[in-house]
């Protein structure tokens, strides 16, 4: 039986989430960054393991290139690595992507991949959602985790410009980590499980 009941509003099982914390015991270390608003279900979840856990809701500070704009890669970098405010010592674990990489454009994916990618061990692993033949969900969400095997998607106000990258262009300019699997979930979301190359 698994930890949520019943099927709440905004419940959403997951084929993949179990895969990013295989491994990982309860009580055992673990060093999260989550690109995310940030939720209580999340901080609870995680609240199991000897967690780090930082937010970065890079969505609430955009940084994002404007259509057509030329990115200045090194700018970009700074940027990002300042509002991810990560300590010098932090090696991370797992990255909560969620639908963070459609709100932006290559270039700073580029960029994110760039910060990301000293931070990150061979064992590091992502999780977020891929753009289902390049159309927009229906809803752009709010994600927590409520428990090893399901999400919370909750309807968000915001309404950011959406890209929809395929997987194919993610895997050439994401190279801080890779696409392994992915699942379609139940509400038509396709579900991505990243792992460092």
């Amino acid at each position: 039986m698994s930890e949520a009941q019943g099927q709440g509003p905004g419940l959403v099982y997951s084929r993949l989430l179990p895969e990013v914390f295989a491994g990982y015991e309860d009580g055992a270390p673990l060093t999260v960054l989550d690109l995310g608003t940030g939720s209580a279900s999340t901080v609870a979840f995680l609240s199991r393991f000897r967690a780090r856990i930082f937010f970065a809701d890079l969505l609430e500070h955009p940084m994002a290139l404007r259509p057509g704009e030329d990115p200045n890669p090194l700018g970009l970098q700074q940027a990002i690595a300042r509002q991810l405010a990560l300590p010098d010592d932090a090696m991370i674990d797992v990255v909560l992507l969620w639908d963070y990489l459609h709100y932006i454009e290559i270039g700073t994916i580029e960029a994110l991949s760039t910060v990301l990618l000293p931070r990150l061990h061979r064992g590091s692993r992502g999780y977020g959602f891929g753009a289902l033949h390049g159309s927009k969900p229906a809803d752009a969400n709010r994600y927590g985790i409520a428990d090893r095997e399901h999400l919370l998607a909750l309807p968000s106000d915001q309404d950011p410009q959406y890209f929809a990258h395929s997987q194919q262009r993610l895997s050439e300019h994401f190279a801080a980590l890779r696409i392994a699997r992915g699942t379609l979930l139940r509400e038509g979301r396709l579900e991505l499980l990243f792992n460092a190359p």
